[in-house]
């Protein structure tokens, strides 16, 4: 039986290592079966169950702050597209046109695209702050005049509350936080390597164990076989 590559990445090693629990677990619910009676098989896959379980909630925690970021860099964007508008109405031979942009530039400088290099907490502030402003009577006559700056104030609007919502789950993520996916990927390669494979290997031939080793086999050889594929 071949041992699983280091070279997983954690979503392979998560689902092979998943796959494996739950052929344990079809094979053990069998009470006169050889892998149910097996108390050292029952040992290493209790390991093997507790370290997948702790894989999944870092790769989601992993996956949160990735959102976060998302979310960040999406707002960052409405802000950058909010400026570049303003400034070009703002530039335009057109009075009527002119006159709303420098009215609506006058409210975004006293924010500037400079909001987007604060911390998460003061931008999230300033921005709120901002879409305020740009919510008065006043503004809004000025926004009606611009085409296409509505649609961008709305969309700084969403991108705001999507990252509000990013933050809220990250927050969470935060206070239930256990080690990092990374972390956890080295114990678990190193109890299916060095304890489950090389006994599965050793009891294979008898008949109690051989459909359960090489269905495992099988398992571990197409999740290797991924990281084969990537190499070509």
């Amino acid at each position: 039986m071949n041992k699983a590559k280091t070279s997983l990445r954690v979503a392979e090693l998560d689902t092979l290592s998943d796959v494996l629990v739950r052929l344990y677990k079809d094979y053990s619910s069998d009470a006169n079966g050889t892998v149910a009676e097996d108390a050292n098989l029952k040992a290493v896959m209790a390991d093997v169950e507790s370290l997948s379980a702790s894989l999944t909630t870092a790769i989601k925690s992993d996956k949160v702050t990735s959102s976060l970021d998302e979310a960040d860099i999406a707002r960052d964007e409405a802000v950058r597209s909010l400026s570049d508008a303003l400034n070009g109405y703002a530039a335009l031979p057109i009075p009527e046109k002119k006159a709303a942009a420098q009215n609506l530039l006058a409210i975004f400088q006293k924010y500037g695209k400079s909001i987007t290099t604060k911390n998460y907490a003061e931008e999230s502030s300033l921005i709120e702050s901002l879409l305020e402003d740009l919510s008065a009577a006043d503004a809004k006559a000025n926004v009606e005049t611009l085409e296409g700056v509505g649609e961008i104030i709305k969309n700084l609007r969403s991108a705001q509350d999507n990252f509000n919502k990013a933050n809220d789950e990250f927050t969470h993520a935060s206070v239930t936080k256990g080690q990092s996916a990374s972390s956890v990927k080295k114990p678990l390669l190193e109890v299916l390597n060095t304890r489950l494979v090389p006994y599965l290997s050793a009891v294979a031939l008898s008949g109690g164990y051989k459909e359960f080793a090489l269905k495992c086999g099988a398992e571990i050889d197409k999740a290797n076989a991924a990281v084969t594929g990537r190499k070509k």
